[in-house]
């Protein structure tokens, strides 16, 4: 979920044509009076992706933020599986909305628009929203671009996003405990594709769903995060390190022997989903309160189902490896050339608004007693009204930055208290083997900015094809000794060490 999704240069140029193209003569105020003399309700677009059904605008938790802030908001929402190509869509008819939410600040096309002024530089804002600047050191740092705060951070935490769902019915069916080691998973993956693990008497099952190629495959064996930093204090992509290639060892026999659902370089997140709630698979990777969020629809066709996370096994190093998170996922920018100073600020306001727990709460989950109530324990029970609304994390929550709360990704409407407890617990565990990413926060390098698209390109079908079966190892070594060989790409290794020494 926190991969990267560069979008290719090609953009680059028509999102700074575009934004020019919309902002003249559309430079929108925030002040202004009614007939009557009051102020008149400063009007914010914003677009943003959900992960469900697309919310109203009209929802009451946002009629009140608008009576409460004076702001009338217009709020897109767009599904998750078609989210970049919206994005594209909306560079192309140049119709980008004041605030926008982008997976990543670095990525080619945007960064060359923010070098061209397409974006407000927040740097010395949001020290004067204190919601805002009590967000982690680290959701900054690592969202900068050349050193400066482009994007207010979508803001998550570190942990919980790398957890292994798996079936426990189905671990005690073929007679296994969850697996501490890889050897150990390839063995909970074989049972429950050849084993009968829900004793239909049909071979219908896979041991594993996964959408398309994830670094996590590979950091999980120890790769590393994104980058690796190596003996005399060099950075290395976690894909040209040793550890990657016996991660494609391990993958590409899992997908060999037929332990991995056939279509993975196609799948998308949400059909992960489907496979899992469907009893079509019996492990996946996922964020830790995903566990129980899929089990509670599993349980509506499998009553007996059970639906359990946990740590990621141990690499062949016997140490375990997790992803620590940027403090963030994605960033909201704000358009310059349609934002004035004045309604810049009053963008801030709302999205300070939102980033504690009263505002977080309003937007996420609606009207309290209304939409949610909450429990002894202080967990948040939607009500049937509130879901027929659609609020909940994965849709409503999508549009605020959000505040910070460490274990986040351990909780979920509804959800009981010895779940919660036990969630905790495996989060605590998980901190303490998270691997930080090196290169966060460094700037793109010249050559990345000029080939990364190319070389990303390459890299993922490569990495796709080596584990589908359609190109070998061998193949992989020749790929790997190409980039060791282009100048350009070895100049972009420079770029990024010479970066991270002078961090």
């Amino acid at each position: 979920m926190k991969k990267s999704n560069w979008v290719t240069m090609l953009f680059a140029l028509t999102l700074a044509v575009s934004l020019v193209g919309c902002a003249k003569g559309e430079s929108k105020s925030a002040e202004g009076e009614a007939a009557d003399g009051e102020q008149k309700p400063v009007e914010i677009s914003i677009g943003t992706m959900t992960y469900g059904e697309s919310p109203s605008s009209d929802l009451d938790s946002i009629t009140q933020l608008n009576e409460e802030l004076n702001v009338k908001l217009d709020i897109d929402f767009y599904p998750i599986n078609s989210y970049k190509e919206k994005v594209n869509a909306l560079l192309a008819s140049k119709s980008l909305p004041d605030v926008i939410l982008i997976e990543d600040i670095q990525d080619p096309a945007f960064s060359t628009a923010t070098e061209q002024g397409a974006f407000w530089d927040l740097t010395p804002y949001i020290k004067d929203y204190p919601n805002l600047a009590a967000y982690p050191e680290n959701a900054y740092e690592n969202t900068k671009f050349l050193g400066k705060t482009f994007g207010i951070p979508r803001v998550r935490p570190l942990d919980g996003h790398e957890s292994l769902m798996i079936r426990q019915d189905w671990l005690d069916q073929v007679g296994l405990k969850a697996p501490a080691t890889m050897d150990e998973l390839y063995q909970v993956l074989e049972a429950f594709t050849k084993n009968d693990p829900d004793q239909n008497g049909k071979n219908d099952t896979y041991g594993m769903a996964q959408a398309s190629v994830s670094g996590y495959l590979m950091s999980m064996f120890g790769a590393g995060t994104t980058w690796k930093e190596q003996a005399d204090g060099t950075l290395l992509p976690y894909w040209m390190t040793d550890e990657a290639k016996t991660a494609l060892e391990f993958w590409s026999k899992a997908y060999a022997d037929g332990l991995i659902t056939p279509d993975l370089p196609v799948m998308k997140s949400s059909q992960v989903k489907e496979m899992i709630i469907q009893g079509k698979a019996g492990v996946a990777i996922a964020n830790v309160n995903e566990a129980f969020m899929f089990g509670q629809e599993l349980k509506k066709i499998h009553p007996e189902a059970e639906l359990k996370a946990f740590e990621i096994p141990a690499a062949p190093d016997c140490k375990k490896y997790h992803e620590q998170a940027y403090g963030s996922y994605g960033v909201f920018l704000v358009n310059k050339l349609t934002v004035d100073e004045a309604k810049l600020k009053k963008i801030l306001e709302v999205y300070n608004a939102t980033a504690d727990e009263e505002g977080y709460n309003l937007i996420t989950y609606g009207l309290k007693d209304v939409d949610y109530t909450v429990s002894e324990d202080g967990s948040i029970v939607q009500t049937d009204e509130g879901k027929k609304k659609a609020y909940g994390t994965a849709t409503t929550a999508q549009w605020i930055s959000g505040y910070f709360n460490k274990y986040q990704r351990a909780e979920a409407p509804d959800m009981p208290a010895e779940v919660k407890e036990y969630n905790y617990k495996l989060i605590d565990a998980i901190t303490n083997s998270s691997v930080v990413n090196p290169a966060a926060g460094l700037p793109v390098t010249e050559a990345w900015m000029e080939r990364g698209g190319d070389w990303q390109k390459k890299f993922v079908d490569m990495y796709t094809n080596v584990l589908i079966g359609k190109s070998s190892l061998a193949d992989w070594d020749a790929f790997i000794a190409g980039l060791q060989a282009d100048a350009n790409f070895q100049q972009h290794l420079k770029d990024t060490a010479d970066s991270y020494q002078s961090k």
